[in-house]
């Protein structure tokens, strides 16, 4: 089914929890002014979101924002496509596939992320390199960014072909639990979940994904949004860049922050475990030079797995109208 055929009833269907996470506070209604609905993953790639709302960086820029939470990026895709909501954080694979089957489009960057996934063996697995995971079986959350680099970039590079391990379809959020419980040999996780596991005793990370892949993760809207309501995606922006600039002049206060997030969520996760993991992400909002070749390559990858029937248009995807009016400011 083409995506961007897909109905209110149909959106919440599948959404299930994450449309009640979608829906507007009563006290932002009534005031009249319509939000902008972002919505974001509940991992480390949101950090800067996490801290933006903590501070209330957006009512600072002079903008209505609303957080939503999704599990995964393309959850949070499909949101959007769904009218759920209107801005959304995702890894490069749920944003390519909205791009092609809707109207998706980038406008900043929200990270680059490769250092902050990583491939981690379980303490007693016996799992000593990424070639050891022969025969065993790994958590990984299908469907995500992490899973397409694992499974088509590091594996291979390894010597391993698909059918030489087993994955469990895991959610990032249930990896150490899994890890712990003994359920799985390793994950393919993101940030904290690897440096918890190292602090805690329960794994050894084996690589990061930093030497394959840069991970980039958008920050999207529709044409739509884009068009009606610049003004407040500037303002978004700028928002934005205040959490930003925190987060590199006091990574101890950008960590507390964030840990407060996940510790609201019954993630009991240290602040000293977040500074480290927080250290490893890139929070450039500009488009790498690279970053075109890269979404192009990903592009005739997913054609070629009969995920996509042609590369979309990857100039107009990353729409640069928002970054340059931020610039001259």
């Amino acid at each position: 089914m083409d995506q961007s055929m897909i109905t209110r009833r149909m959106a919440l269907k599948m959404l299930g929890g994450s449309a009640l996470a979608a829906a507007v506070p009563a006290g932002v209604r009534a005031q009249g002014k319509e939000p902008l609905r972002f919505g974001i993953q509940t991992t480390l790639w949101a950090a800067i979101a996490m801290v933006a709302e903590a501070e209330k960086m957006w009512d600072k820029a002079g903008v209505n924002v609303v957080v939503n939470k999704f599990d995964s990026g393309a959850n949070a895709r499909d949101a959007m496509i769904g009218g759920k909501i209107d801005i959304v954080s995702i890894g490069a694979t749920p944003f390519i596939i909205g791009v092609a089957k809707s109207d998706l489009v980038g406008f900043a960057m929200s990270c680059y992320a490769g250092s902050t996934l990583s491939l981690v063996a379980g303490k007693k697995s016996g799992i000593k390199s990424v070639a050891d995971l022969k025969g065993r079986k790994i958590a990984s959350q299908l469907g995500s960014q992490t899973d397409y680099v694992f499974q088509n970039k590091i594996a291979p590079a390894f010597g391993l072909k698909p059918t030489d391990f087993e994955v469990i379809n895991t959610k990032f959020a249930d990896h150490i639990s899994a890890l712990a419980s003994g359920s799985v040999d390793a994950f393919a996780g993101v940030e904290p979940s690897p440096s918890v596991a190292e602090v805690e005793g329960l794994g050894t990370v084996l690589t990061d994904y930093s030497k394959y892949d840069i991970v980039p993760v958008m920050l999207a809207t529709n044409n739509t949004v884009l068009k009606q309501r610049q003004e407040d995606l500037v303002k978004f922006m700028r928002g934005w860049m205040m959490a930003v600039d925190l987060t590199r002049k006091d990574l101890k206060k950008a960590a507390h922050l964030v840990g407060e997030f996940f510790r609201a969520r019954g993630n009991t996760i240290k602040d000293e475990v977040l500074q480290v993991a927080m250290k490893r992400m890139d929070i450039t909002p500009d488009y790498r030079p690279e970053l075109k070749t890269y979404l192009t390559e990903l592009s005739e990858t997913q054609v070629k797995n009969k995920r996509l029937s042609e590369v979309p248009d990857i100039d107009r995807a990353l729409n640069r109208q928002i970054q340059q009016r931020v610039a001259r400011a």
